[in-house]
């Protein structure tokens, strides 16, 4: 059993951490820190010192990522712990920044307490997840999994900076992104703790949740081609209005998600040419997302979402078609690391919730490496990306508790 009062005291440590932490933005007025900027600096320098305190080994890879390591003995399993510290556009202070701070506050619990573990906990915070400044997510945990394209280092940003020229001003060295990777570690597992990102837990008045999938995503652009003509003067029989038929979609893209249970059907973007009012559109390009934790399920409502692209197209007269797409696998989490969250969930005394997560998360990727398994922490009224996010302590600490009690289940079983 781990003592009440600790776990009380980290968790007060681990919100104030979140509050210092978001103090360091690329913008006065509101918090923004992407990758590789000045204000990633600052909060790496920030994070540095908290980690150093702790007895981490703190170092800094060719990716960005900074890295805390607790060494065990001589025991060469490694057991990662964290999220990422990057930021979108006018952030709050909890998106990724929790599960950065709630893997120190582990290791913080667990050597106060005299916890032994035989593996040692390396917490990272991961450099880029959410893809703002060069359009492209998961920087950093590609880079420790391996899967990093090298290709990608002569993306740039809007200022013509290219990813490689600010990984070399940001102090790293693209060129030992290689050796950056965990492929020859041992490495046995990872966790990650995150904001839910939506109500499913403040609705049950639960303070944790169990991640079980992170859903599968088919992204495409679409597009509607008719014939532009004058508003004033083409009769409604005649036209072949290409965002009519857009519009007409995107109702039944709504009815669609609405009518198949798990399922998250989106267009986020339409664009409409040529943009004027008094002309009809003679085209129409449209942007969709479409989610679900079963990948036969997102491939079956994507068919029929090609299906309804000709009846539109036939019904209005006008050509439709799917120009691109792109399809990512639903991730399942491990299961017996889950079994171990799952166990800690109800000795700790909470209710088990169990949920799918609709947002990509840094723990899909490093599934591809070492079984993963992913924590939600309420957030009230399921608010993310935006100043208003906001945890209570006591679910920080119920969190804490939940991560602690998993770890030393996993490290019971690693025992026997």
């Amino acid at each position: 059993m781990i003592d009440s009062q600790l776990l009380d005291l980290c968790a007060s440590r681990i919100l104030e951490r979140c509050d210092q932490l978001a103090i360091h933005s690329s913008e006065a007025d509101r918090l923004t820190r992407t990758f590789c900027s000045d204000a990633m600096r600052d909060a790496h320098e920030t994070l540095r010192t908290w980690m150093n305190t702790t007895g981490l080994d703190c170092s800094l890879d060719a990716t960005g990522n900074l890295i805390g390591r607790s060494s065990v003995g001589n025991c060469d399993e490694i057991f990662m712990i964290g999220s990422h510290l990057d930021t979108v556009v006018n952030a709050g202070r909890f998106d990724g920044m929790l599960g950065v701070l709630l893997g120190l506050g582990v290791v913080e619990v667990i050597q106060e307490a005299g916890v032994e573990l035989p593996y040692s906990i390396h917490v990272v915070a991961f450099s880029e997840e959410e893809g703002v400044r060069f359009k492209f997510p998961f920087i950093g945990s590609q880079g420790i999994t391996g899967s990093f394209d090298s290709a990608n280092l002569d993306l740039t940003d809007r200022d013509g900076i290219s990813m490689r020229s600010a990984l070399h001003q940001f102090g790293c060295n693209p060129d030992e992104i290689s050796d950056a990777s965990y492929q020859a570690k041992n490495l046995v597992g990872f966790m990650e703790a995150h904001i839910e990102q939506a109500v499913v837990l403040e609705e049950a008045d639960v303070p944790v949740g169990l991640v079980t999938a992170i859903a599968g995503q088919t992204r495409a652009t679409i597009q509607f081609y008719g014939r532009a003509g004058h508003a004033g003067t083409v009769p409604h029989d005649l036209r072949q209005d290409a965002l009519a038929a857009a519009a007409e979609f995107i109702l039944k893209i709504e009815e669609l998600g609405k009518n198949t249970t798990g399922l998250f059907a989106t267009v986020g973007n339409v664009v409409a040419n040529p943009g004027l009012s008094n002309v009809i559109s003679g085209s129409a390009e449209l942007r969709l997302d479409l989610r679900h934790e079963n990948d036969e399920q997102r491939d079956a409502a994507y068919k029929k979402i090609e299906a309804l692209i000709s009846s539109v197209s036939l019904s209005r007269n006008l050509s439709g078609s799917v120009v691109t797409v792109q399809h990512s696998p639903a991730v399942p989490m491990d299961k017996q690391l889950s079994s171990h969250l799952e166990s800690a969930i109800s000795e700790a005394g909470f209710p088990l919730e169990k949920l799918v997560s609709g947002a990509g998360h840094d723990a899909m990727v490093m599934s591809r490496l070492a079984p993963s398994c992913m924590l939600f922490v309420r957030c009230r009224e399921g608010i993310s990306h935006h100043p208003d996010e906001f945890v209570s302590k006591h679910d920080i600490r119920a969190a804490l508790d939940v991560m602690v009690r998993g770890l030393i289940k996993f490290a019971k079983r690693k025992g026997k």
